[in-house]
């Protein structure tokens, strides 16, 4: 992960199990399982913890070799 917003790793996975609303566009979530990256609001099933990796930023996400979760669609979010 790469400063998200001097965001920690444990209120990151809590916003994303909660669906936090508050922390969209400060962060995004990838599964290293799928390959998809999603927003933190994302309906998608809750991954495993040992299973994310985080990002500040769509773009870091696709450096990452992740692509756009059709879901959430992570592109609409203005980051």
């Amino acid at each position: 992960m790469k400063n998200a917003n001097f965001l920690n790793e444990d209120i990151m996975f809590d916003a994303l199990a909660q669906r936090d609303s508050s922390m969209e566009g400060r962060f995004f979530y990838g599964v290293k399982t799928t390959g998809i990256f999603c927003r933190p609001t994302c309906s998608a099933r809750k991954p495993k913890r040992e299973n994310v990796v985080y990002f500040t930023s769509t773009q870091d996400a696709i450096n990452g070799g992740y692509r756009a979760c059709k879901i959430c669609r992570p592109y609409a979010c203005k980051r």
